[in-house]
């Protein structure tokens, strides 16, 4: 099984926070390499684990230097707003030891005020064991 583990100093001030990049999924790369296309460069990006969002989330500007096309759109809510209409689209997300989510629908929203550029929610986390080790400040990611 997969997994990483790290340790990050003042765990429950800081969060669980994780070194991910945002790349193409493997098909979309295939096909823009046989189309001869340029191929953008994956974006490393800091993402919160969290376990209150249903969705993960990524900022409008990986989505723009990845240079992908939304899959459709869906209503969000937020500690906020609410039935705010955002674009979604299909990429891979890899994370430390090389896991990757290979087709996750991510939103793009704005994470703004926050040290971060993705949030990696309960959809990410359904295929996963997280262990979340206040004591130790220490975070463990397995698939």
């Amino acid at each position: 099984m997969p997994s990483f583990t790290i340790k990050i100093p003042n765990l429950a001030y800081n969060g669980p926070l994780v070194n991910a990049t945002i790349a193409l999924t493997a098909p979309l790369f295939e096909a823009m390499k046989k189309k001869a296309d340029p191929i953008p460069e994956p974006v490393k990006v800091m993402a919160l684990i969290d376990t209150g969002a249903t969705s993960s989330v990524v900022a409008p500007d990986v989505i723009m230097r990845l240079g992908i096309f939304p899959t459709g759109s869906v209503k969000v809510n937020t500690p906020s707003c609410s039935g705010v209409l955002c674009n979604q689209y299909t990429a891979a997300i890899v994370l430390p030891n090389n896991i990757i989510i290979e087709t996750t629908n991510l939103i793009e929203a704005p994470l703004q005020g926050q040290p971060i550029q993705c949030l990696l929610g309960r959809d990410v986390l359904s295929q996963a064991v997280l262990i979340y080790n206040g004591y130790a400040e220490e975070v463990t990611f397995s698939i």
